[in-house]
């Protein structure tokens, strides 16, 4: 039986890439009688579709004048890069 740390290091893992079936089904049974990994597993679910949500709905570009700023900030600090 897999404990909680093991069971959210394979529900991130699952949202990547296929589990062996044999880790898919130690973490079901385990998100089955944990709700605390469950309620884990569903956020991370949540985020992710948000945050691609997010992505595509928005442009997040920088004005001139923010751009300006920051390439001058560098150029007069160039040790704290």
């Amino acid at each position: 039986m897999l404990n909680c740390k093991q069971a959210s290091q394979l529900a991130s893992r699952a949202m990547d890439e296929k589990l062996p079936l044999w880790k898919n089904i130690a973490l079901k049974m385990h998100l089955i009688l944990c709700r605390s990994c469950a309620n884990f597993t569903w956020q991370l679910q949540f985020l992710r579709k948000a945050s691609r949500r997010s992505k595509s709905n928005h442009s997040f570009l920088l004005t001139d004048e923010a751009r300006q700023r920051i390439t001058n900030t560098l150029k007069d600090n160039p040790a704290e890069r």
